[in-house]
């Protein structure tokens, strides 16, 4: 049967068939009798063996599948059975089990690399060794295990989906088809398809949350994240994206070299184990080439975040709120673009939810909670840093906020587990990037920069106040003759080793603006009120998050929980507050990326505020439940791209191959081939020019990482420099860079390199110039 609302037409959900009636659906069904230790060793044993020969049977897709799945639970299920977590916990916060299979992994990894090392073998991280180790930790694991209480078996009637709750996969499959389309030069209509079908079931199961089960909500969330993910991963013919060009270039060090090392003085990328380690062994172990593992695995487990956020709120709030808590993170634009361009945030991501989840998980006792806080702490750290160290501020607030409120409201002075979240999570940072990898440069670059111009508040305050405050700590556009005569008189007082040419200031060669041809648009003042709702409905999320979080920390009849979910909360806000308004801080962690984290648990607040209203305004439940699900929609159709593509303007990679986000990500093998040649011809000490986004190809495919100046502008490149131009610099004839936290898009200087340059490397996209 088709339901119907304010909102349309909604999909069809089928009800939550997998409890009898009548029982809750976080209720604990009955479960069969617990196994004895011998037959889940028995089990468990059958299942390493199926692991081993879907690994020995690489290069069928079938088999690189079964060793995903297998990888990201079977290992999991073990450590956590070995940590005596009760299997009613693991089925109430399912994520759990995916999380501990890739600490797992990680230790096991680590494991055979460094012992590999040590004992003078070559490559240890291959196909055998990685296997070897990871079956031998699993064994251990099993020993280990040995005495868990019976409440330890998972209740797999409870986690596992049943196949007619797995419909929203197909959503994602045609995503993954669009995005191949575009990449042969197709148009986007079936990624813009899948969008819309994204859009439906997001609004659909709000309407319909209180009569689908968990697991049903779970799925659609996961659905629509994969989804979203994979419309910006899968394009292009290398990684999509800024940070990960450097990250993949560090994981294929690693995979061709088959060993790593502790020793990554100021290269944080390379010391970090979700960019290295954990890729290496899953494109080893799953038979799927380093580049798929990033493009098509990472976003398959980033996509698991909104599910956690999911599982916490429901411990706080009811399922349709906390369904609206997760898919307010789902609909961001930084969540879909940018996270599957940051390999390591989006593992860290995934256990910084998990650590939160534990922390205030009261189905553990206070000893598994500190067991299992430490060990997705300890993963979290050796995996991102800045995910970390915002975490540890907000882990401070927390506990500094909990013990201000605890004098006059119901709350522990101090969480036990939050403590030990702080102090291993800090204690290994401080280890990982200090002593034992030395490569936490870049706290020492923050430093520098607070010392040389202070926290810089607000550095676009020169606006009006309300564009000061939205526009925060965002870079801003300047002219390109600007850009020309600043760069020039930095590079002629900074940059005194460039040597330009006798007529690089000539007139002729005056940089010119370029702007970015996008559609027409064809319904303006639609388009203009889609814009608009989408600001106000953005602006009012975060303003029911801060009154939530503090009405919740300070209520008389907050339950404990609730209270420390909301102090967290409060922590969050503070610590998003300092990247919102200091440029020297934003510099260090972008913001946007930090609102995604933070909401985490912020947007468990701003549900709770829908929730109370829902609750008090009985009469007008429905209007807050329909407001809630329009705001959505809009905050996805302006964010996802649905409203450009649609209505006109410039879209997303997701969705063309054409305008500015193509022009800067979309990578095309012709580039690639360029930026390889160049890499076999630049000897130590040469200087190599490319704009911010040509450097990208250079990043992800060639060793030249030090010494490439991306100012290709006719007085700041030397003399006898090299210059890779993309396809935006051949064929579009745009360059882009970032100059003193300014954006400049202007035409590229084809006339004063062909002038002055020789072409000695071109095949009709990609161009290398040399004198």
């Amino acid at each position: 049967m088709r339901a119907r609302s304010g909102l349309g037409p909604l999909p069809t959900f089928a009800p939550a068939a997998s409890r009898p009636a009548g029982v809750a659906d976080d209720a604990v069904l009955p479960r069969d009798p617990a196994p004895s230790y011998r037959q889940l060793a028995r089990t468990h044993g059958s299942l390493l063996v199926l692991l081993a020969i879907v690994v020995l049977a690489r290069h069928l897709w079938i088999a690189d599948l079964a060793a995903f799945l297998l990888l990201l639970t079977l290992p999991g299920q073990l450590l956590l059975r070995a940590l005596a977590v009760p299997g009613e916990a693991i089925a109430s916060f399912p994520v759990y089990l995916p999380a501990a299979s890739l600490a797992v992994l990680m230790a096991s990894g680590l494991a055979v690399d460094v012992t590999g090392l040590t004992f003078g073998f070559s490559h240890p991280l291959s196909t055998i060794p990685l296997l070897a180790g990871l079956e031998v930790t699993c064994l251990v694991l099993i020993v280990a295990g040995r005495n868990a209480p019976a409440g330890t078996a998972i209740a797999w009637r409870q986690l596992a989906p049943r196949a007619p709750d797995a419909w929203p996969l197909v959503i994602p499959l045609v995503a993954a088809a669009g995005a191949l389309r575009l990449n042969n030069g197709h148009g986007g209509l079936l990624a813009l398809l899948a969008l819309c079908g994204c859009a439906a079931i997001l609004t659909g199961a709000i309407a319909k949350a209180p009569v689908m089960s968990r697991t049903q909500l779970s799925m659609v969330l996961y659905a629509v994240s994969l989804a979203v993910t994979w419309g910006y991963s899968l394009r292009g013919d290398i990684v999509y994206g800024f940070d990960i060009s450097t990250e993949y270039n560090a994981l294929h060090q690693a995979v061709t070299s088959g060993e790593w090392h502790f020793a990554h003085p100021g290269d944080a990328f390379g010391a970090e184990l979700a960019v290295t380690i954990l890729p290496a062994q899953l494109h080893f172990l799953t038979g799927a080439s380093d580049l798929m593992v990033l493009k098509l695995f990472y976003p398959a487990i980033i996509a698991l975040f909104p599910v956690g956020v999911f599982a916490l709120a429901r411990r706080i709030i009811q399922r349709r709120w906390a369904f609206v808590a997760a898919a307010f993170i789902v609909v961001q634009s930084t969540f879909a673009q940018q996270l599957p361009a940051l390999a390591r945030q989006e593992i860290a991501t995934v256990f910084y939810i998990e650590m939160i989840g534990a922390m205030f998980d009261d189905r553990l006792s206070k000893r598994q909670r500190w067991r299992l806080t430490a060990v997705f702490g300890v993963a979290m750290a050796v995996s991102h840093y800045s995910t970390t160290y915002f975490a540890i501020e907000m882990l401070i607030l927390l506990l500094l906020c909990q013990w201000g409120v605890s004098w006059f409201r119901a709350i522990p002075k101090v969480t036990s587990a939050a403590v030990v979240a702080l102090c291993v999570t800090a204690v290994a940072a401080v280890a990982w990037y200090g002593p034992l990898t030395r490569s936490g440069s870049n706290v020492e670059q923050v430093a520098g920069a607070l010392a040389s111009r202070g926290p810089d508040i607000l550095p676009n305050q020169g606006q009006d106040v309300i564009s000061s405050y939205l526009d925060g700590t965002a870079q801003t556009p300047i002219s390109p003759a600007q850009y020309q005569a600043l760069v020039a008189r930095y590079y002629a007082t900074r940059v005194k080793y460039v040597v330009p040419l006798a007529d690089a200031a000539s007139p002729r060669y005056a940089l010119r603006q370029s702007a970015v041809p996008s559609p027409p648009v064809r319904a303006q003042p639609a388009r203009s009120l889609l814009s608009l709702l989408e600001l106000v409905a953005e602006q009012l999320g975060e303003i029911l998050a801060v009154a939530g979080a503090a009405f919740m920390a300070l209520r008389r009849s907050t339950p404990v929980p609730a209270r420390q979910a909301a102090l967290l909360s409060l922590g969050a806000l503070l610590a998003l507050s300092l990247l919102k308004f200091s440029g020297t801080a934003a510099q260090a962690y972008n913001p946007e990326r930090a609102f995604v984290q933070a909401y985490g648990v912020l947007g468990i607040a701003m549900a709770w505020s829908l929730q109370y209203a829902s609750s008090r305004l009985q009469r007008w439940a429905r209007l807050v439940t329909g407001a809630a699900a329009v705001a959505l929609l809009i905050l996805f159709v302006q964010m996802s791209g649905v409203a450009d593509g649609i209505l006109g303007g410039s879209v997303g990679t997701n969705l063309s191959s054409g305008g500015e986000d193509a022009e800067r990500f979309d990578t095309s093998a012709a580039e690639v081939a360029a930026a390889q040649w160049l890499g076999h011809q630049v000897r130590p000490g040469q200087l190599v020019y490319a704009d911010r986004y040509a450097e990208l190809r250079l990043s992800a495919e060639t060793s030249i990482r030090n010494g490439v100046l991306n100012d290709v502008t006719p007085q700041t490149i030397d003399a006898s420099a090299w210059v890779y131009a993309s396809t935006a610099n051949v064929v579009d004839g745009r360059a882009r860079v970032i100059f003193d936290n300014h954006t400049v898009t202007y035409a590229f200087p084809a006339g004063f390199l062909n002038s002055n340059f020789s072409v000695v490397y071109t095949d009709g996209s990609a161009e290398v110039y040399h004198r």
